[in-house]
């Protein structure tokens, strides 16, 4: 058995921020769900792949912790919200998601300045992703700043959101 590297308070936070992506791909599920039902078919891809990647991002978190001698605990995830009135809606349920998550990677850089330099590291690696994901979802919501809930004006967005 390996010995654990990382401390207690490394490894709540830790499991937290797993929590945290397990529920990201949950609501990136339902997100997916409520377009393929509101005939978004391109966006219900578009969010199945946001689902695959916020699960793999779980994993590298379990697997780092893996590797410093620490077994991750998994929580119960919480059911996501599911119910949008718009696409441009679940855009921004995106974009106030991926913030929030950003801002917990953010905060937990910062106390691991002192502390733990090589979860440092890794953490660095997510706060680069979260930065990516909020300047996608926030340009592509100022995109939609306007629009109507009219359902021409909403596939006009899901063009803008899936650019293939």
């Amino acid at each position: 058995m390996k010995s654990n590297l990382l401390s207690k308070k490394v490894e709540n936070k830790l499991n937290e921020l797993i929590g945290q992506e397990l529920h990201a791909m949950y609501t990136y599920v339902a997100a997916a769900n409520w377009c393929q039902e509101n005939g978004y078919l391109r966006a219900y891809d578009f969010f199945l792949g946001e689902s695959a990647d916020e699960k793999l991002h779980s994993e590298v978190l379990q697997k780092y912790m893996l590797d410093m001698g620490s077994c991750p605990e998994l929580d119960d995830i919480d059911t996501p919200e599911a119910d949008y009135e718009c696409l441009n809606c679940v855009i921004e349920a995106a974009l106030e998601m991926e913030t929030a998550l950003g801002k917990m990677y953010s905060k937990f850089a910062s106390d691991l300045v002192a502390e733990d330099f090589m979860t440092l590291t890794k953490i660095q690696e997510f706060i680069k992703i979260q930065t990516e994901a909020i300047g996608f979802y926030g340009d592509v919501c100022a995109a939609g700043e306007g629009l109507s809930k009219d359902k021409f004006q909403q596939l006009m967005l899901e063009k803008i959101l899936v650019k293939n």
